[in-house]
């Protein structure tokens, strides 16, 4: 087995405004990395209010603004470097209206609580990156209207990449993914039939999680 390897930088925010207007450009460059997302978010429906976790600098909430004017997002991110370029974003969007940035952070549940609930909670690309995935999980499913949806999109560790030589962002965070079965120790106190683990060419996985009513 290929062991998980988090990197000591792993999951270090952005310091400053400069990092994040970067970041902001080279995201905005690559909306590839969301395609899959994308695809698997239009067959569920998206409607109502919806929370992004994780949100960054609001390019994936723009892009799903943008296709689905009935829907609300909270914009929800940790780093108030991103979120300041992430306001700026969505103003030059024209979508201030639907696009609401907060700074906060997910594993606070007690903060978490003052959000609301949602129909919908995504977060991409961020799983990897949290400490006690599991205890982030359950926040999130608190924050689920019943029978609402939490959609986690992440990467997924793959030996053939594991073991390339490489030592810069994108690889170490391969080295950071979870393997199916370990995501699926993170879900056992739910029950099978409400969730599902896919696959995602050529490295990514989605897992999707309903709330019974």
């Amino acid at each position: 087995m290929f062991p998980r390897k988090v990197e000591t930088h792993q999951g270090e925010g952005f310091a400053g405004l400069e990092a994040a207007r970067a970041y902001a450009e080279g995201v905005q460059k690559s909306t590839m990395r969301y395609r899959a997302f994308l695809s698997n978010l239009k067959r569920l429906g998206i409607r109502g209010s919806c929370l992004d976790v994780g949100a960054g600098t609001g390019n994936l909430a723009a892009i799903i603004a943008q296709n689905s004017p009935g829907v609300r997002i909270t914009a929800l991110e940790i780093s108030t470097a991103m979120v300041t370029i992430g306001k700026g974003y969505i103003k030059s969007k024209g979508l201030q209206d639907q696009v609401e940035f907060i700074a906060g952070d997910v594993t606070d549940k007690d903060s978490m609580c003052d959000l609301g609930k949602f129909e919908l909670i995504y977060s991409t690309y961020s799983l990897h990156h949290w400490k006690n995935p599991g205890n982030v999980i359950d926040n999130l499913m608190f924050r689920l209207k019943e029978n609402g949806v939490l959609y986690v999109y992440d990467l997924r560790r793959v030996w053939w990449l594991y073991w390339i030589p490489i030592r810069n962002g994108f690889f170490n965070s391969i080295r950071a993914a979870y393997t199916r079965v370990e995501i699926k120790e993170m879900l056992k106190g739910i029950r099978p039939e409400y969730y599902g683990i896919k696959y995602e060419f050529p490295f990514m996985q989605s897992i999707i999680i309903r709330k019974s009513s």
